[in-house]
């Protein structure tokens, strides 16, 4: 059973890195965590692998209108999905590690985080609209 593990005692390091340039190779492409692994902060990790995985399958489908795809289709497909998703999941991986600096700064920073919070009205998104959608 898992739960006695669940203590603040225990150390969960987490783990992200810089965006890839590149998802593909070949024939093969990546999504998810595969292709922008990253922190927690924004909620970002599951939603965006399903945002991948929607404009995979919206470019296999724009690129792809024969009932037997030729290489060079598959590959324009793949290509425009890469396209399209990395400057997003890399906007959202660098922000997400920048909440998370900004949550467990000290001092005068943590002063500063909680005077712009404590600041702002419970319904003004305006800091993560870009990622939302606003």
């Amino acid at each position: 059973m898992a739960l006695p593990s669940l203590w603040r005692n225990n150390r969960w390091p987490m783990y992200d890195r810089e965006p890839l340039g590149n998802w593909l190779t070949g024939r093969t492409v990546l999504l998810g965590d595969a292709a922008h692994p990253m922190l927690q902060y924004l909620a970002q990790g599951a939603c965006q692998a399903i945002e991948d995985g929607v404009s995979l399958a919206d470019s296999l489908d724009r690129h792809l209108t024969d009932a037997a795809p030729d290489a060079v289709s598959v590959d324009k497909a793949l290509h425009a999905y890469q396209d399209e998703r990395i400057p997003r999941t890399s906007h959202i991986q660098r922000t997400a590690r920048v909440w998370g600096d900004m949550w467990h700064i000290d001092g005068v920073g943590a002063l500063l985080r909680n005077e712009v919070f404590t600041g702002r009205a419970v319904d003004d998104y305006r800091h993560v609209d870009p990622i939302y959608g606003a």
